[in-house]
């Protein structure tokens, strides 16, 4: 993964105002960017990067004073060859969205076994859900040929809640190759406030390999 954070490290220029996502990878690149010294504007959805940016001495941007993303850097579960990716496990996808949605750049960083044809129909797609709309969206989801499961929390009992107060709920389905029609129906629901599904989103991916590190991109 060495190569993988020096090759992201290599995109970043001075002066760039950069958002950094969640997840262990980009943990690694946030202590190379203190290690390099590199005079940037940083922000994050995450609140485990904001906590190390404290932890580093690295000052941290609110969203709110930022119009631009030079570049955004995160993880994903699952990516297709068009770029589409599913980022669920975190439970973020809300706010990754925000950033991302300022972002010139999105670029995904992870190892290349999570680069496939089509989507992993192991990774659910993750809806943060109002309490009240729970019983609808997981009525619509069985409808629609899948199962749903409300996250439930490993330390306390309950569901998993976000920092918005609401839950997650994780939807199953054979493959994905209706994924587009899935999100499209479920995301409009009232009371879904989001869904893990980033199409058309991302730009970029540096994929680890055995050796070396794979970059692919959009023209934009």
């Amino acid at each position: 993964m060495e190569k993988l954070i020096d090759s992201a490290l290599k995109m970043i220029e001075p002066k760039m105002t950069v958002s950094f996502g969640g997840g262990r990878t980009v943990g690694r690149l946030i202590r190379a960017v203190k290690d390099s010294q590199l005079d940037i504007k940083i922000a994050s959805p995450s609140e485990t990067t904001r906590t190390l940016c404290k932890e580093l001495d690295l000052p941290v941007t609110s969203l709110e004073e930022v119009t631009t993303f030079d570049l955004a850097f995160d993880g994903c579960d699952s990516l297709d060859h068009h770029l589409n990716a599913l980022k669920s496990n975190g439970g973020i996808h809300v706010f990754e969205k925000l950033y991302a949605n300022l972002s010139k750049r999105y670029i995904i960083l992870a190892p290349e076994a999570r680069f496939t044809k089509v989507l992993n129909p192991d990774i659910q797609l993750t809806l943060e859900v109002l309490d009240l709309a729970m019983p609808q969206v997981i009525a619509a989801v069985e409808k629609l040929g899948g199962t749903a499961e409300i996250r439930q929390s490993s330390d306390i009992a309950g569901m998993v809640r976000t920092k918005n107060g609401n839950g997650l709920l994780d939807c199953y389905f054979d493959d994905w190759s209706y994924i587009d029609e899935i999100d499209a129906e479920l995301g409009s629901m009232v009371g879904v406030m989001g869904t893990s599904y980033f199409k058309d989103i991302v730009t970029d991916a540096l994929l680890a390999t055995d050796d070396d590190v794979k970059h692919v991109k959009k023209d934009i």
